[in-house]
């Protein structure tokens, strides 16, 4: 037996007992801790045969862009402020904050919709002092335009709006399928939809599964630390807009009150959304109301000393810096960790420039408070008593709530934060529990019918071909021993449309075989010796299965990128079938056809 068919006969062996070490889970249980230690996958089935989870989540990539947009302001009051000191031979570096405030108040810079900014000169003999040149020292991306004599316009380009629009979807994108692929779930499909819209089609999970799903793929987690603006005093003149609003909002305000603090009156109230509410209605009322700070929420739990039970649990408001002073996109890692009493805490660390910035920042600040975000919820908000190196922070979470709670929180945003946060918000706009459409019946025959098929097949190339038909059907059986055990392998689920795809590649290995064996009879009419003839029927067949194949395998191919849900399935199946049929064919009764040869046990051949 030359080296060339023993590589043939281990390869075939190794592949056929893979495939059933990996199925023997899915089929047989009870098995021991140690082989599904091992081999701990089993085969799946989609959404459609076995029920899942269908969301779909669409991206507000405005807002996100509009965000831009407002730090483009920031810089542009800047700029324009840097300009007009030149024009009074004055070094802007050198100005104290109190001058510089004074030369920026004479522009107005408002913005209008999500990619424009509205600039307003008091003087008009500013108005030349916005030009090409001041903008692109901020940002090419930006047109400017004449809005009356006292006033220009300044707007995204088109071209940049839909770059923006394409990157920051591709972004959320990815962050939701690593946030999907860290939960270890069978064949998640997570696929851009629509304009701005992302679909997600997660089968066989459980309650426990989905809870989690929904609770850490819809999560923005857009951590930013914030400085306390203690100075400002937003609420302490609104105590009669707060009783008129809960005059006319009983309902949604029966807990809303203003109480003085050291930092100036904030509100609070046993709901968040009575807070909001009335913070939207102050910003109806007066667009110019807050317009240099961020109100944040934080949800507060008093506790008995001696007891440890809770006393009293609110929600209450902070006066923030607009500007975020540091960001998660500076965040090297989470990791879940334990406080000094033993409560769950998420450990934080900087990579090098935000370890810089967090330590520049709380030196400056000592004394001071700073606020720990997730996104617009404060989580803590502690008094920096001394400048803290080496680029670490800790957030505390689930208070109030069970160790283990607090622990599953804990590790879900070690999750969202390791796996990334989203650029833009994302708003569910479809959450379904689908169940199995076919039911249980409709299944079983369909699994019924397919064995039917596959059984009067291997009937019909005993008769027809006997010899070579017994060989073909060994191949078909390992074929689709194969495709399962790869299914297993991938993690994918096997869907309906894949059952079709499964159907239709049996039926392309068993075609692939007959292409073999008519070559053969033509060798053997023209008279070739039994080894002779397999080895030119082999040799003279294989460019036309290759060739039949490579064409399905573009197709499934391009099926499988541009495709979603059942035809994603199918292609899927496809694939992998092309590849087992590819190898059954050609190279696992190849090896037969050699053994027998070398062993004299195939004089004759029928085929």
């Amino acid at each position: 037996m030359d080296k060339k068919f023993n590589w043939k006969v281990w390869t075939t062996v190794g592949f056929a007992v893979i495939a059933i070490l990996q199925l023997l889970p899915t089929f047989v249980p009870g098995l021991p801790d140690f082989y599904t230690n091992v081999f701990d996958k089993q085969l799946s089935y989609g959404l459609d045969l076995k029920g899942g989870l269908e969301l779909r989540y669409t991206v507000d990539y405005k807002r996100a862009i509009g965000d831009n947009t407002l730090r483009l302001r920031d810089g542009l009051t800047e700029r324009l402020g840097e300009a007009h000191a030149k024009t009074k031979k004055l070094d802007w570096a050198t100005l104290s904050q109190a001058q510089k405030d004074e030369i920026q108040k004479r522009f107005d810079i408002t913005r209008i919709d999500f990619t424009t900014l509205n600039v307003a000169f008091k003087n008009k003999e500013d108005v030349e002092l916005l030009n090409g040149d001041l903008m692109n020292t901020i940002s090419g991306d930006f047109n400017i335009a004449g809005a009356g004599d006292q006033a220009k316009r300044v707007s995204m380009s088109d071209k940049k709006v839909l770059e923006l629009k394409k990157t920051i979807i591709e972004q959320t994108l990815q962050v939701i399928r690593k946030r999907v692929d860290a939960f270890g779930l069978v064949e998640p499909d997570v696929r851009h939809s629509g304009d701005a819209d992302v679909d997600l089609q997660l089968p066989g999970l459980s309650d426990r599964q989905m809870r989690m799903v929904r609770e850490r793929v819809g999560q923005a987690a857009q951590l930013t630390f914030r400085m306390v603006v203690r100075e400002a005093k937003p609420f302490d003149d609104k105590g009669q807009d707060m009783e008129a609003f809960k005059a006319a909002n009983a309902e949604q305000a029966k807990t809303l009150a203003l109480v003085p603090g050291s930092e100036g009156a904030y509100l609070r109230a046993e709901k968040k959304s009575e807070l909001v509410r009335f913070v939207r209605s102050l910003q109806e009322k007066d667009p110019a109301w807050g317009t240099n700070l961020m109100i944040g929420y934080e949800f507060i739990e008093n506790k008995d000393q001696l007891t440890g039970q809770v006393t009293e649990k609110y929600w209450r408001t902070w006066n923030l810096t607009q500007r975020a002073e540091l960001s998660g996109d500076n965040l090297a890692r989470a990791n879940l960790g334990f406080g000094e009493k033993g409560e769950p805490v998420v450990n934080l660390e900087f990579d090098a420039a935000g370890g810089r910035i967090f330590g520049d920042l709380t030196e400056k600040n000592v004394g001071n408070l700073m606020a720990i975000m997730l996104d617009e919820d404060v989580s803590s908000a502690p008094v920096i008593r001394e400048p803290i190196r080496g680029g670490r922070a800790q957030i505390t979470l689930g208070k109030g709530a069970s160790a283990q709670v607090m622990q599953d929180e804990a590790r879900a945003l070690v999750t969202v934060l390791n796996n990334g946060a989203y650029k833009a918000p994302v708003i569910k706009v479809h959450d379904i529990e689908v169940g199995p459409s076919l039911g249980a019946d409709a299944v079983a025959s369909g699994l019924l019918s397919m064995a039917v098929g596959v059984l009067l097949i291997i009937a019909f190339m005993i008769f027809y071909y006997r010899q070579g038909g017994l060989i073909a059907d060994f191949a078909l059986l390992l074929n689709i021993l194969l495709q399962l055990g790869l299914l297993v392998a991938f993690n994918a689920a096997l869907t309906l449309p894949g059952m079709a795809g499964l159907a239709l590649v049996t039926a392309m290995a068993v075609d692939a075989n007959i292409l073999i064996f008519e070559r053969i009879r033509e060798e053997l009419r023209l008279g070739r010796s039994v080894r002779a003839a397999v080895e030119l029927g082999y040799g003279h067949a294989f460019w036309t299965i290759f060739d039949s194949h490579l064409t399905a395998g573009m197709a499934g191919l391009v099926l499988m990128m541009y495709s979603s849900g059942a035809i994603y399935g199918f292609a899927v199946t496809l694939l992998i079938g092309i590849v087992t049929s590819m190898f059954t064919s050609i190279v696992a009764t190849r090896v037969i056809y050699d053994y027998l040869l070398d062993h004299g046990k195939l004089k004759h051949l029928s085929v």
